[in-house]
């Protein structure tokens, strides 16, 4: 598959590390988080019940729903004990842009 990086923020837009920051881009609601000295996207959307995740709190790696406390990965979208996932989408940061890529043929 290929895929198409899309410009959805500048890195000074978004909050300290533990904070989620939302965007619209290609037509999806994506929640952009700063972990580990890198930026990641995740679907703005718990599996649970669809409360927005970037208004949770991330800690090590986990985004924890605001609404019904799901822990959902950055890395994958995995939630622990369930198996609904939230979809994820790889980024870059290229000086204060951030980039996310979206595969065409689905995600």
């Amino acid at each position: 598959m290929t895929g198409k990086w899309v410009r959805v923020a500048n890195l000074s837009e978004l909050p300290a590390e533990g904070l989620g920051h939302s965007v619209k881009a290609e037509g999806l609601d994506l929640a952009l988080f700063r972990w580990n000295d890198r930026v990641w996207a995740i679907e703005d959307l718990c599996p649970h019940l669809g409360f927005p995740l970037s208004e949770g709190i991330m800690q090590a790696g986990e985004v924890i729903c605001s609404w019904h406390g799901w822990h959902v990965r950055l890395e994958d979208g995995t939630c622990r004990r369930e198996r609904e996932r939230a979809k994820v989408w790889e980024c870059r940061v290229q000086g204060d842009e951030v980039f996310v890529k979206f595969e065409f043929g689905g995600f």
